[in-house]
């Protein structure tokens, strides 16, 4: 029989998970495993209980939002055996759940761990932290874990707008200086968004382009500094369209940055807070987290087809 770890996060998403627990460890039961449960009661609980009985188990399935599979991630990025990884979102806007074709009913999710395909993904690492979809900065990057959970629960993803709409006239510009596999680029830029995944914020930005997650690559989109009305129309146009050609953005593909900055930046990683720094290094794990995933969405993420 195979032993499964199960950790969820009680508040995220609406508390949703309350009326669908039973359901979910009746899958995993009825496909032959012995399950624990563990619900997360504060920050890193998912990250520490890994960390100390990861490699008693076969599979670790977590539910919650992007910080719940952030932290089970860095968790299993401290065993050098790694079980395999499940993921049931139940959190507002799930982005790395969307990327992998993740469904967002639960019960279907739990049946995806149990049938899915094991996916080898890549993981940034930025400084000595981890991110599974994205590591950002600027405009309104800091909307997400400023966002109250009761917020976020009633409003799904609008919550994350209302609270945007509250803070536009506090854009900062912060001068950097940007190093990557190719060059390096000093400029002025207002917002940073480092990723590996097709979908950032609920949007996915790089539909257009043929993005891998499990080729080393992190995928970097940085907007320049917006000196008037009309430039700042062009950006929200450029990605509303999907269209990243303009000239105030800057779109890089590496498999590190390392990036200065004039002052100390916040940073926020999966949506959480992840501090504040003048420089950070970032750099992909190549094919390093185990994730099960649907199988008819492997072809398009992986560079194995």
């Amino acid at each position: 029989m195979k032993k499964m770890l199960f950790v969820y996060n009680p508040m995220a998403g609406k508390e949703q998970i309350s009326t669908h627990l039973s359901n979910i460890v009746q899958v995993f039961c009825k496909a032959s495993f012995e399950v624990t449960i563990f619900a997360t009661a504060g920050p890193k609980d998912a990250t520490r209980i890994v960390e100390e009985r990861g490699t008693e188990y076969d599979y670790i399935v977590c539910s919650g939002g992007d910080g719940t599979m952030n932290e089970v991630a860095t968790g299993l990025m401290s065993l050098e055996q790694k079980p395999v990884c499940g993921y049931i979102p139940a959190g507002t806007v799930n982005d790395f759940a969307s990327s992998l074709s993740i469904p967002k009913v639960m019960e279907e999710a739990a049946s995806l761990v149990v049938n899915g395909e094991v996916f080898h993904c890549d993981l940034g690492q930025f400084n000595e932290k981890y991110f599974t979809y994205v590591a950002a900065f600027g405009a309104f990057t800091e909307v997400s874990y400023q966002t109250p959970q009761e917020l976020k629960n009633a409003l799904g993803k609008t919550a994350y707008f209302v609270e945007a709409l509250k803070h536009i006239a506090e854009i900062k510009v912060h001068h950097m200086k940007i190093i990557y596999d190719q060059g390096v680029i000093e400029d002025d830029f207002l917002l940073g968004l480092i990723s590996n995944s097709e979908s950032v914020a609920g949007f996915k930005a790089y539909q257009n382009r043929d993005i891998k997650m499990d080729d080393g690559l992190l995928e970097a989109l940085f907007i320049r500094k917006i000196k008037n009305p009309v430039e700042l129309q062009l950006v929200i146009n450029s990605l509303l369209t999907k269209n990243l050609d303009s000239e105030q953005l800057l779109t890089i593909s590496s498999s590190h940055f390392h990036i200065v900055s004039d002052d100390n930046i916040q940073w926020t990683l999966d949506g959480e807070d992840g501090g504040y720094f003048d420089e950070v290094d970032l750099q992909c794990h190549k094919r390093v987290l185990p994730i099960i995933c649907e199988p008819a969405a492997v072809a398009g993420i992986s560079t194995q087809f």
